[in-house]
């Protein structure tokens, strides 16, 4: 993580050269099983586990959930129902972000359909219990960045009373929704967000999850087997990722939610002693009790 593609300030990650991966799309066995060309390693899912991922220092920089409570399966296959109610998109963004001509944190707008359709998916039962789920790992597995979050995103919402929270129960300031029918996210990095937060990753759908629908992560050579109900949180800023292919007649929808930059500008540290920073809202393996090898 030391030698995370960042800017300068730190604050964002350096936008996408898309080298890595390049523009097309991929199937599992490209990089499991004897037909593979490339050296991956493969995460299964276990439910009742959560996988950390970790680097050389010992640092938990990503996670892969998998529940067991029956509940939060149930609750993923309704949301995805939800979002496929709401008709045929690629992807819609909504909360508070900065960039992209926005001069200050503003409200992501939409035409009145697409915003309603968005403002009946955040509003619903199901994505606030799917967001106070990820907000319960969050502040277990990294109880510090959390805090962090919290305290900025709270700071950022009092100087400016025209900012909607779109989740009570979170203190990540945007979403975004994939659509589908079939969603197929290509390699790509997330330049905009804050490069040492975490994005959180639901699955949601009905496809063969052993074949098809993981989440790739190129930098780290991992592979992540991603069935409905899943959870990953990855640093999706300096972090390259995208998913393996499902099939024609499968279905595959997801949400994600993560920090903006925004909450961040007012602080002007150089990109070594702010990066530094950064890296230490991270917990360790050790401070939270647990042992392993990194991944």
């Amino acid at each position: 993580m030391d030698d995370a593609p960042v800017a300068s300030t730190a604050y964002v990650g350096l936008q996408d050269e898309g080298v890595e991966g390049g523009g097309g799309t991929w199937w599992l066995k490209e990089f499991i099983g004897p037909e593979a060309a490339e050296r991956f390693e493969l995460i299964e899912a276990k439910p009742g586990t959560t996988v950390p991922f970790v680097d050389a220092d010992g640092r938990i920089y990503g996670l892969a959930v998998y529940p067991d409570d029956p509940g939060i399966k149930k609750c993923a296959q309704e949301a995805a129902r939800l979002i496929q109610t709401e008709g045929s998109f690629p992807a819609l963004s909504t909360g508070v972000a900065h960039g992209n001509g926005r001069t200050h944190p503003q409200n992501i707008i939409h035409n009145q359909a697409n915003m309603s359709a968005l403002n009946r998916l955040t509003s619903s039962k199901l994505s606030q219990r799917l967001s106070g789920f990820a907000t319960g790992v969050f502040k277990t597995w990294a109880p510090r960045l959390y805090r962090y979050c919290e305290d900025h995103f709270n700071d950022l919402l009092s100087s400016d009373h025209s900012l909607v929270r779109i989740f009570h129960n979170s203190v990540l300031p945007a979403a975004a929704f994939n659509f589908g029918p079939r969603t197929i996210c290509l390699p790509h990095i997330d330049f905009g967000n804050l490069p040492f937060n975490l994005c959180w990753i639901w699955a949601l759908g009905w496809y063969n999850w052993k074949k098809g629908g993981h989440i790739i992560l190129w930098d780290l050579k991992l592979v992540v087997e991603f069935p409905l109900g899943s959870l990953v949180a990855i640093p999706s800023g300096v972090c390259r990722h995208s998913n393996t292919c499902i099939g024609k007649k499968e279905s595959k929808e997801n949400y994600h939610a993560g920090l903006t930059a925004a909450e961040a500008r007012e602080e002007k540290l150089q990109k070594k002693a702010q990066w530094k920073m950064g890296l230490e809202l991270f917990s360790t393996l050790t401070e939270l009790g647990f042992e392993n090898e990194p991944l």
